[in-house]
């Protein structure tokens, strides 16, 4: 098999999901830092942290800049994070004198954990319209096609009671509502500074962490949480329960429509090497291991939400490599779904 993770992956017509992948890129996460410095450095001159005179000119060096995307990606190798060459290559754009008051007070961690929110807050509303897409697909089925439908319940693999399509497509639908009850409202920025304790932002930090989070549409910070990641395994909790929901409705297609039970048809099928008379559900198939996969993504992210002392440079890098992987497949898996329920037709029980 070919790697998988790779854009030229075969997997990636099924895992290809460009519009959330934009918000996972490099060039994503440099600007949503820049914005942060921006929030930063106007929200210091707002307080008289920094003079307004300097808060104008770092503004519009930053606006201006066009940064050096090798050089971050060259450095990130020393570093282990974006930031000090990104504030490096903006102060070489300014004048000796504005040098101290660009990225006054802050640290990596506070960059990089305020753009990850700022981009997870934007994939959320993403998501959440394809869930209401999926909800109305799901009417559909139910319009053409499960009106009078009778299945059988099955309950521990085996058969139970008569049950309606309606019935059936309306659990898939409580999942989806369910999502959208609980989809996260919490988006806090990171500003704990080098020492996570905030001492270098000055006084009123309260005044200064709300006016950077407005700014930035996200929230001001509870507490501190470079070493408490409760608010982004919450986030990425919910994406799993997503792709959960869509596994839901794939696992369940996928038993139904298995030769000697027949009770839906799928549009999008597929063909084995030899045996011709087969009709692989293979969308469906997609879907359930699409679940899988971000459950393994998620119990990885609970390992590496245990950080040791003020800041942890491995655990951190892990969550770097797991989250954008979920996110990104429990996004896709609500598409994989919409097209799956699109090309469903339940069967009335005298065609079986």
């Amino acid at each position: 098999m070919s790697y998988t993770i790779g854009p030229d992956a075969p997997l990636n017509a099924f895992n290809g999901d460009r519009e959330i992948e934009t918000l996972f890129t490099l060039k994503a996460d440099i600007q949503a830092m820049l914005e942060f410095e921006l929030a930063l450095v106007t929200a210091q001159a707002q307080i008289g942290v920094v003079s307004k005179d300097h808060a104008e000119e770092i503004k519009a060096a930053i606006a201006g800049i066009a940064l050096d995307e090798a050089e971050l990606a060259a450095t990130f190798k020393n570093d282990g994070v974006l930031p000090p060459s990104l504030v490096r290559q903006v102060r070489r754009s300014l004048g000796d004198d504005l040098h101290a008051d660009f990225h006054r007070g802050a640290t990596s961690q506070d960059l990089v954990d305020s753009s990850v929110m700022m981009r997870l807050r934007q994939t959320v509303e993403l998501v959440d319209k394809r869930l209401v897409s999926l909800s109305d697909a799901l009417n559909d089925l139910v319009g053409r096609s499960a009106k009078g439908q009778i299945l059988n319940a099955r309950t521990r693999m085996q058969n139970a009671l008569p049950i309606s399509a309606f019935e059936k497509v309306e659990n898939w639908k409580s999942h989806i509502s369910n999502l959208k009850r609980t989809k996260p409202d919490y988006f806090p920025i990171q500003l704990g500074g080098p020492e996570g304790a905030a001492r270098k932002f000055g006084e009123p930090y309260d005044v200064l962490c709300k006016a950077i989070a407005d700014s930035l549409g996200l929230h001001a910070p509870l507490h501190h949480w470079q070493t408490d990641r409760q608010p982004l395994l919450a986030i990425a909790s919910w994406f799993s329960s997503v792709a959960t929901s869509m596994g839901k409705i794939g696992q369940d297609t996928l038993m139904m429509a298995q030769t000697e039970i027949g009770e839906i048809t799928l549009e999008s099928r597929g063909l084995s090497s030899a045996m011709p008379h087969k009709k692989n559900p293979v969308l469906a198939e997609i879907i359930v291991a699409q679940a899988r996969y971000c459950h393994a993504q998620m119990s990885g992210l609970q390992s590496a939400s245990i950080h040791e002392n003020e800041r942890s440079g491995s655990s951190w890098s892990l969550e770097w490599m797991l989250l954008p992987a979920l996110i990104i497949t429990a996004s896709k898996s609500i598409i994989n779904a919409n097209e799956l329920i699109k090309g469903a037709q339940f069967q009335p029980p005298q065609s079986r």
